[in-house]
């Protein structure tokens, strides 16, 4: 019942270009169904769906051995702790504009004496049965921090320095509005920014993670940057294209 939380940190951290389909719908089957495809993780969208805590656990049951990323609604004690119960490998937290929300961040996310989170016997210590296991293995979860708000990225280099933090997701979307620029990887503003934060979260060898849509046109830059992860669109997005490639096409005859 204990999730693989050691295994999985190690082979991130080791690895380049994990794929990770973006979970937005809250039924179970959505995730099981892409099990097939083998996934190198999937990466359960909180903050922008419906999902609350109830329909994530049932995402990570259907989800099997498939280590599950949690994006989570923002920096919100309770919410974290309820969230690492259901036994996801991590967290990745929205909307960090401070140091101050950084090091909460890792707080909220510890047990003592690293953080001052609360366990209790949920899924992820085996509903209590396998509670001093879980214990020893509970910080190995990963906390990743979202680089999204001008505030985040003009104090990159502390917020990236916060002891405890494992890794950095970059929301090019959110974060070119923050910064008031165009989201391209043909402008050459955004790529400075985008490779700013690679190269500091390289020199602290941090997890580095990005989001890139379906439609393949950002693949190799993205790709070029060996990010250790990559959110890899989602299953309202696929559902889209799919649908509109083959009604388009069958309109067209």
């Amino acid at each position: 019942m204990i999730p693989m939380i050691g295994e999985f940190r190690e082979k991130v951290k080791s690895s380049r270009d994990l794929l990770g389909p973006l979970v937005s719908i809250y039924d179970p089957s959505v995730a099981e169904t892409l099990l097939p495809l083998h996934p190198d993780l999937l990466v359960v969208d909180m903050e922008h769906s419906v999902i609350d805590v109830r329909s994530l656990q049932s995402i990570v049951m259907a989800s099997g051995e498939t280590p599950i990323l949690a994006r989570i609604r923002g920096l919100e004690k309770n919410e974290i702790k309820k969230v690492l119960d259901t036994g996801v490998a991590g967290i990745i937290i929205p909307g960090i504009r401070t140091v101050e929300e950084a090091e909460q961040a890792v707080m909220f996310s510890k047990l003592p004496p690293e953080g001052i989170r609360g366990a209790g016997p949920g899924r992820a210590s085996g509903y209590g049965y396998q509670f001093q296991d879980y214990a020893g293995k509970a910080n190995k979860s990963l906390v990743i921090i979202q680089i999204e708000t001008r505030k985040a990225f003009s104090d990159l280099e502390e917020i990236l320095s916060v002891k405890g933090l494992d890794g950095y997701f970059i929301g090019p979307m959110d974060l070119s509005i923050s910064l008031g620029m165009e989201y391209s990887w043909n402008n050459p503003t955004f790529v400075e920014a985008i490779d700013k934060v690679v190269r500091e979260g390289k020199k602290r060898n941090l997890i580095s993670g990005i989001y890139t849509p379906l439609n393949g046109k950002d693949f190799k830059r993205v790709k070029e940057r060996g990010f250790n992860f990559i959110m890899f669109g989602s299953d309202r997005q696929a559902m889209t294209i799919t649908y509109e490639n083959s009604l388009n096409g069958y309109r067209d005859l």
